[in-house]
């Protein structure tokens, strides 16, 4: 699912939902104010160096400026390593991942429609292995 919104709204409203004005953001960052002004207004998009500027300056990731659906797993990792949670082997991780599946279908989460039946799911992981 991708971000539909532009690279100046995001950015916009992670500067408001972070309690910066466009003067503080120029503080902290080192980012003219009249080019913040520009981002947000979609006149020019900002280099990858001003990119990883604004995302540290904001503490969110460029994916989540860029509107990227990786941001959203960044945003599930960081839950779970905020509350404790280490994932060292795949083992773990695909543990976690069913549980979570588990957990997502008993809240209606789930779309069934999208779910590869299992022969399937085994044949795409044998092609990956060859």
């Amino acid at each position: 699912m991708r971000d539909e919104r532009t690279f100046g709204q995001r950015l916009r409203e992670t500067r408001i939902k972070a309690g910066f004005s466009q003067s503080d953001l120029e503080e902290i960052s080192g980012i003219p104010k009249a080019r913040l002004s520009r981002y947000e207004n979609g006149h020019v998009a900002p280099s990858i160096q001003t990119l990883e500027r604004l995302a540290r300056a904001l503490t969110v990731s460029e994916a989540s400026l860029l509107g990227d659906g990786r941001a959203l797993m960044e945003e599930f990792f960081n839950v779970l390593t905020a509350r404790g949670v280490r994932i060292q082997t795949s083992e773990q991780a695909m543990a976690l991942g069913n549980a979570v599946a588990d957990t997502a279908r008993a809240l209606g989460m789930v779309d069934e429609s999208a779910i590869k039946p299992a022969s399937a799911a085994s044949a795409d992981s044998a092609d990956a292995l060859v």
